[in-house]
């Protein structure tokens, strides 16, 4: 509850200072809606035509696209600095976080916020009324599984980002793990079955815990599937806590650097 309760106060300075920059804000969230309407309505008008396209309707297409933008929101709203610790690693900042008493990792993930990452919350909400037979249930039901999708996601990329500890440099491997995560999320699992992607989805980069199995949730709810995809992200959650603190040892402070003349 203490690590929610940190994270929920950083939120609320990170929108607070979003909004001291009305103008910039504003901007920001505009074109973001123009953006994703335009999306919205190429599918709306394509599934008017086509009617199913790789076995989806727009009921299910809007499910699935649902999840991940609410994934996306998650991470760059309440985690957005996990793309700025590399650069703080490279650069010796660290060392002011480094005095913080505990929470480091928190306190450094929870640090920023994408503006323009407000809108993406408003956008799976859209989204989620082009599902058919809408409930309240279903709409908690992807919320809630989108959580623990970002969970994963978040400490995944998490791993990546502790090496630059040994390799100096993961900008170009935290974007790849990135964009690995992305890009098959926009596709229904079901094209991936029996092909070698689905058990690399499945084992070095997790898209199934992070999306596609949320996704078969909603469709079919299974107790079972559910607890598996808890105890994985549990796995990753432990896993990125451990790499970052472990290879946090290897950090040398920029102070060393200071020479006093």
């Amino acid at each position: 509850m203490q690590t929610i309760k940190i994270i929920l106060q950083f939120w609320k300075l990170n929108l607070l200072s979003a909004m001291e920059y009305k103008v910039s804000f504003i901007i920001q969230v505009f074109w973001m809606i123009i953006n994703d309407f335009m999306f919205i309505l190429v599918w709306i008008f394509f599934f008017k035509i086509f009617k199913t396209l790789w076995w989806l309707d727009i009921g299910t297409f809007a499910i699935l696209l649902s999840i991940m933008v609410m994934v996306f929101w998650i991470m760059h709203t309440f985690f957005n600095w996990y793309s700025k610790i590399v650069s703080m690693i490279e650069e010796w900042k660290l060392d002011s976080y480094l005095l913080l008493p505990k929470n480091l990792l928190i306190k450094l993930l929870a640090s920023s916020m994408m503006t323009s990452a407000i809108w993406d919350l408003i956008y799976a909400f859209l989204l989620m009324f082009l599902i058919k037979d809408l409930t309240v249930f279903r709409v908690i039901e992807i919320i809630i599984l989108s959580i623990i999708g970002s969970i994963t996601f978040l400490w995944f990329l998490l791993i990546f980002i502790s090496l630059t500890f040994y390799i100096w440099s993961s900008k170009n491997i935290i974007r790849w793990a990135f964009e690995s995560i992305l890009w098959p999320s926009h596709y229904p699992p079901w094209i991936f079955n029996w092909t070698i992607l689905k058990y690399l989805f499945m084992s070095i980069i997790p898209v199934y815990y992070v999306v596609f199995w949320q996704f078969e949730l909603v469709l079919n709810f299974s107790l079972l599937l559910l607890l598996k995809l808890i105890m994985w992200s549990i796995f990753f959650l432990s896993l990125g806590v451990f790499a970052f603190y472990r290879w946090l040892k290897r950090y040398e402070s920029g102070n060393m650097l200071n020479v006093n003349v």
